[in-house]
């Protein structure tokens, strides 16, 4: 009995999964597409050099998405990142440099990531940005964090590749926190605005 509910269990959640994969593909498949760069070359160019690596050319969009927030769980770890202290505090945007000093260096804070996988993201197209909030701690109560949404026909989907990193804990991404609305991550996050690092594109 104990092994038929657990076999109950691991298929619905399997279901569960499945389903929500389905539907962010849709989703990002129906997305209008307006490739856009950072301006700071030396960020453009990394960018460049990590999609030609980790796309390939018989990808969808949400393919291209999904390899993106991937690639930031698998190679980069949370820590301290040095390259911001090679660049003057009053930099008019450091989303780029962010973007660049994870890139380069693979370690960094939640607006590392963000800011990485917007770079990323926005070289294929999408309208991705940073947001500025409080999200929930593991421990109970809730933190300053940074995390990025696309914008898909007036809709924010939530993005949080950090967060996802930390869940996994070096296992396996459960993709907690990957294209969901603000309902769907009910609780998780609060007191929340448009940052200053990659504002939202306006076409």
């Amino acid at each position: 009995m104990k092994f038929f509910l657990l076999l109950l269990t691991f298929l619905f959640s399997t279901f569960i999964s499945n389903v929500e994969a389905a539907d962010a593909r849709v989703l990002l498949n129906s997305a209008r597409l307006t490739p856009t760069v950072s301006g700071f070359e030396p960020c453009d160019e990394i960018v460049r050099n990590t999609l030609a690596r980790i796309i390939k050319p018989n990808m969808d969009t949400y393919a291209k998405v999904k390899v993106c927030y991937d690639y930031l769980i698998e190679s980069c770890i949370y820590g301290n990142n040095r390259t911001m202290n090679f660049y003057p505090a009053d930099t008019p945007d450091e989303g780029p440099i962010l973007a660049y000093s994870m890139l380069t260096e693979h370690v960094g804070a939640c607006d590392h990531y963000s800011c990485a996988f917007a770079a990323l993201v926005r070289a294929i197209g999408l309208n991705c940005y940073t947001i500025y909030g409080q999200t929930a701690r593991a421990d109970g109560g809730m933190t300053g964090h940074i995390w990025t949404v696309i914008e898909i026909d007036g809709i924010e989907y939530v993005f949080d590749p950090q967060i996802d990193d930390n869940i996994a804990g070096g296992g396996a991404t459960g993709y907690h926190r990957f294209c969901m609305t603000y309902d769907e991550v009910g609780g998780c996050y609060a007191d929340f605005y448009n940052n200053h690092y990659f504002r939202p594109i306006y076409y």
